[in-house]
């Protein structure tokens, strides 16, 4: 991992514009000192994600999301942190040391060739399918009804029957071969390298950011397996993507529609039918991970399976898989369609109006949908009504989301007619929720303290005395509370951003102290009263442990100062209204 010095992430980040970096997916609007929208990294009506264009970080307070641009780059858009850093370096026009360059220059020019012959590659592939050799493959989606521009804004390609395809494109050395066995292009055998796609209809497949990772070859006529995907390489991980994602990403978010189906050749239908909001796996049983990619984009997305005894039993491996995911604010449907079509025929049979109304209209919940795969899992008579009620204790056993799993349970015990077992939800963290498991814990005067001292560093080098040992019953903000200190002191830090920098120092901390800074504005007047109640319940806590006589006598009389100081705020707000 490339070793960025401090300074110069500090120049990068005050030379970044993060609203403008957000803007681009989220739309944002005035809200006193902040910019306010809907979170792109969870699903809600109304705004609660925060930008502080003064510290230049955001937070969103429905899910706890927080960071600054180079977070927002990884964690939205898919960058690595070092790709993260030389992006916005270029576009505010800093030079990164060449010291620092040589570090990561072979790995991230390695990077770049290998994305660049990915692209070739893709551009070859679309070249061959309107060759004189594709022809089979420009018939076959014609039949399917795919328009122009479809196959060019997806990259559908064809890769020739035979061996020596990826030799004509890029020529035959040992280095060239090399870099096409590295991402999938070539395999290694006996003879030598050999093309892994022959005579196949080829779908790009791209990442988050949209750069080509690999492909998907649907073969045409006879053969086996009928669709072979690239091989695991570094930049392909089949139970990480789905396909369309960087394609429809933005459509979905604003139609506020996803709809997950089987196969490539059901969303590019979707797509041709102005519907972009179709998502697949690549072939495989859908995973957690993808799942909860879905769950980020959208709160009700369809899972939508062919009619047969197989689309079936995918919807219900999706469903096992989703449950550990599942709140109670996410509310996916399931569509089965009628046995033997899938989206691509029912499409082509009604058009995209009709089928986007059976994506409204005739989803199941999945709480439905659950019961009736357990009502077939099961059986007929008391038997049946047992097993029922065991498989559902056990898959019950998978949920984290302790109110959900119990309205859950009422439904099975009512259908199955047989009491199930009192289990705890199972403990398990997930991405989504690992903000809500903090190291402490504030009250509701530590918290508007924190922001204010956040949001006005200059306030630290006004406490002195006792406010110098705030929090130190608990070591984890101990530790960054002092280090805010220090930095204050520090002369040579008195131009460097504290919030920013303790992001850097206190990276577990991040949501948190973007979180202080996104808060409303905590203004002087606030500020004061919360020091002297943050003094107040200091004392109030010492004297509680035990203190000596001589020391309980002045606390007490510090106490009484304190309460009649905060009287006196309270008259001046009194006064001017506030």
């Amino acid at each position: 991992m490339a070793h960025f010095p401090p300074s110069l992430l500090d120049e990068i980040l005050a030379r970044s514009d993060i609203i403008e970096i957000i803007a681009r997916h989220v739309a944002l609007k005035k809200s006193g000192a902040n910019m306010i929208g809907l979170c792109p990294f969870h699903h809600e009506k109304t705004p609660s994600f925060s930008v502080s264009a003064d510290k230049q970080i955001y937070y969103c307070f429905g899910c706890g999301q927080g960071g600054n641009a180079f977070k927002f780059l990884r964690e939205h858009d898919g960058y690595a942190f070092h790709e993260a850093v030389e992006y916005l370096a270029e576009k505010a026009g800093i030079q990164i040391p060449q010291d620092t360059e040589q570090q990561t220059s072979d790995n991230g020019q390695q990077k770049k060739r290998d994305y660049s012959i990915l692209e070739s590659a893709s551009a070859a592939m679309n070249k061959a399918l309107h060759s004189e050799s594709g022809i089979k493959a420009c018939n076959y989606l014609e039949r399917r009804g795919l328009p122009a521009e479809v196959i060019r804004d997806y990259g559908l390609g064809y890769t020739p029957a035979g061996y020596g395809f990826m030799k004509r494109v890029f020529g035959d050395n040992a280095t060239v071969n090399t870099q096409l066995e590295t991402v999938g292009l070539l395999f290694k055998g006996e003879h030598g390298y050999g093309d892994r796609f022959r005579d196949r209809l080829m779908f790009t497949i791209r990442d988050r950011r949209g750069r080509v990772v690999g492909f998907g070859g649907r073969v045409l006529g006879e053969g086996e397996p009928k669709y072979l995907n690239s091989a695991e390489t570094p930049y392909f991980h089949k139970s990480e993507l789905l396909y369309a994602y960087s394609e429809h990403r933005d459509t979905i978010r604003k139609r506020k529609q996803l709809v997950v189906v089987e196969g490539y050749m059901d969303v590019l239908a979707l797509a041709a039918h102005g519907l972009k909001i179709g998502l697949a796996s690549l072939g495989t049983a859908i995973g957690e991970r993808q799942i909860r990619e879905i769950f980020r984009l959208c709160e009700t997305p369809v899972f939508c399976f062919d009619g047969d005894r197989a689309g079936r039993q995918a919807a219900w491996r999706a469903l096992e898989r989703m449950l550990p995911l599942l709140k109670a604010e996410l509310t996916p449907t399931f569509l089965y369609l009628p046995d033997g079509e899938d989206p691509d025929s029912l499409l082509q049979q009604e058009g995209g109006e009709i089928f986007n109304k059976r994506l409204q209209n005739d989803a199941k919940p999945v709480l439905e949908s659950w019961i009736l795969g357990l009502k077939l899992l099961a059986g007929q008579g008391a038997e049946g009504r047992a097993r029922m009620a065991k498989k559902a204790d056990a898959m019950l056993a998978t949920m984290t989301d302790p109110y959900l799993m119990q309205a859950w349970k009422q439904e099975a015990e009512r259908i199955s007619g047989i009491p199930l077992q009192r289990r705890r939800p199972a403990v398990k963290s997930t991405e989504a929720d690992s903000h809500l498991v903090p190291g402490f814990i504030l009250n509701a005067i530590e918290e508007r303290f924190m922001a204010g001292l956040m949001q006005d560093t200059q306030r630290l080098s006004q406490i002195s005395g006792a406010g110098l040992d705030f929090f130190i019953d608990k070591p984890s903000l101990r530790a960054l509370y002092s280090r805010a200190f220090s930095m204050q002191a520090d002369a040579d830090t008195q131009t460097i951003d504290i919030a920013r920098q303790l992001i850097r120092e206190f990276p577990e901390d991040q949501n948190m102290i973007s979180r202080w800074i996104n808060q409303p504005t905590v203004q002087d007047i606030e500020y004061k009263s919360l020091l002297l109640d943050m003094e107040a319940n200091d004392i109030k806590n010492r004297i509680r442990q035990g203190v000596n006589l001589g020391e309980s006598v002045q606390l007490q009389t510090r106490l009484r100062e304190l309460q009649a100081e905060q009287q006196t705020l309270k008259e001046q707000l009194s006064n001017t209204g506030a």
